[in-house]
């Protein structure tokens, strides 16, 4: 039954993934920035500092295999990360590759690390 909650969770991640990509293409116009990755994977881990620092005790086993490992892996992406971060060398946009791994990395730890502190961890 594990592995169900997992695969729910993942599915229902990547659709909403997917939504997200489809609403920020007509925003981002002509620009190469990821701006779909970037949301989806901050997105996701907002959510898994909530969920790991704020509702931990609260979750049973089920629930953290469908939330946790299901939808924040589903939602999140870093084979897509890694694909468009090699898109912008490939096309020398080297002011946006910086700023994409600088916003996404550091912003995701900057995420965790308030969670963290907001739980007083």
């Amino acid at each position: 039954m594990t592995w169900l909650w997992v695969f729910l969770g993942g599915g229902l991640g990547s659709i909403l993934r997917y939504a997200i990509s489809k609403l920020i293409i007509p925003l981002k116009g002509s620009s190469i920035f990821p701006y779909a990755t970037l949301s989806s994977n901050l997105l996701a881990t907002a959510l898994l500092a909530l969920l790991t620092f704020h509702w931990m005790d609260r979750l049973e086993e089920s629930q953290r295999l469908f939330w946790m490992i299901g939808f924040c892996g589903g939602f999140s992406t870093f084979s897509t990360f890694s694909y468009e971060n090699w898109y912008l060398i490939s096309q020398k946009a080297w002011t946006l590759l910086a700023l994409n791994l600088i916003l996404s990395v550091g912003l995701g730890i900057l995420i965790m690390i308030l969670a963290s502190r907001l739980k007083g961890v």
